[in-house]
């Protein structure tokens, strides 16, 4: 079934269910009081049924899709409680229950337009830095979290790949989660066929979702870990696990293997670094070990796997125990985590846009 018709039934269900429930309670009276804790309850779980989908158990993969509904309809209808409950009291007015429920209905609706139409639009998001190891200006796109098949019509990453290229960079690093336990094999195809039809250098590290390790949970596995590589290989997109590639005379890249392969990732203080006169990016998936990787020299690392949290108000939690989003600072090393281009599992963002990183590196004046 199509992912905006699928979605869009599932909306539906969790507002019926919602109102089912809030008819059947619609004539128990509730002191403002008791009415605020219902409130910060609706909020709460809301909260939870985003946090689940998004880092729950991979067991819950069958019910994410139902989950995230739940999220937009109880967080629209907590806004929309405090928002009537406001009026009711300014005016001096009774509630009513088929007011409060319209009102209700009006924000979940303009909820799930906006958070869907969030998903579809992907935006460059320019980036500069400047190095005394740099010679030269340098441009490249970093782009992460495709999940190629999970939330955006492909036609939006044909829309995408074009305006990549029409910014005219040196060369492409796919940041991993470019593929995903939903994506078919003819998606897959299709998509490395597309990167590498490009004109300039792929380069492409594994996500912790590429190689479908949970796809038992989803719609069974599409292709295996082999046929992903050599697809990849066969496109011209040059994989990089643990390595090193030379992009410019005074550039050098290292594209790790992900941390979710435990064993199978090398300690950063083994990578040598072959030219550390030269401005070295490290591109990590997930951004967990930024301080481990600063042991090969690093100047820039680019990561993802966040998705700048998805569905409000992750990004701010995931903020206290990690990095998110955005710029990090340690040493004379800088992290930039992507928000991706794309997100998890719905046609649904509620956080910062979907973005691809155009970065320019210049000379340090």
């Amino acid at each position: 079934m199509n992912i905006f018709v699928l979605w869009t039934l599932l909306f539906l269900a969790a507002q019926a269910i919602l109102f089912v429930i809030q008819f059947l309670l619609r004539k128990k009276e509730f002191k403002p009081a008791k009415r605020a804790i219902i409130i910060i309850i609706k909020a709460l779980l809301a909260i939870a049924f985003a946090v689940l989908p998004l880092a729950g158990p991979v067991q819950l993969r069958p019910v994410q899709p139902f989950m995230m509904a739940m999220y937009a309809v109880l967080l629209a209808d907590a806004v929309a409680d405090i928002v009537y409950s406001i009026f009711c009291a300014v005016k001096k007015s009774e509630r009513k229950f088929a007011a409060a429920k319209a009102v209700s209905l009006v924000l979940g609706i303009l909820f799930f337009i906006y958070g869907t139409v969030n998903m579809q639009v992907v935006l460059p998001n320019y980036h500069t830095y400047t190095s005394s190891k740099l010679s030269s200006t340098h441009k490249i796109i970093f782009a992460a979290d495709i999940h190629v098949g999970s939330a955006q019509a492909f036609s939006t990453l044909e829309k995408e790949v074009d305006a990549m290229v029409n910014e005219k960079p040196e060369c492409i690093i796919l940041g991993g989660d470019i593929t995903d336990d939903y994506t078919t094999k003819e998606e897959m195809q299709k998509t490395f066929e597309l990167f590498g039809s490009c004109g300039v250098p792929v380069y492409y590290l594994y996500g912790n979702h590429d190689r479908q390790k949970h796809a038992e949970y989803a719609k069974g596995t599409q292709f295996t870990p082999d046929e992903l590589e050599s697809t990849i290989k066969e496109s011209g997109v040059i994989i990089l696990k643990d390595e090193y590639a030379e992009l410019a005379p005074d550039l050098l890249l290292l594209g790790r293997e992900d941390i979710s392969e435990g064993g199978g990732r090398a300690k950063a203080e083994t990578l040598s670094n072959p030219s550390p006169e030269k401005y070295l990016i490290v591109a990590d998936h997930q951004p967990f070990e930024f301080k481990e990787n600063m042991a090969v020299g690093t100047d820039l690392q680019l990561s993802g796997h966040t998705h700048a949290g998805q569905l409000f108000p992750l990004r701010a939690m995931y903020s206290v125990i990690g990095y998110a989003y955005g710029d990090f600072k340690e040493g004379k090393a800088v992290m930039n985590v992507s928000a991706g281009a794309c997100g998890w599992r719905v046609p649904f963002r509620t956080e910062k846009h979907c973005y691809y990183e155009v970065i320019t590196l210049k000379p340090e004046k």
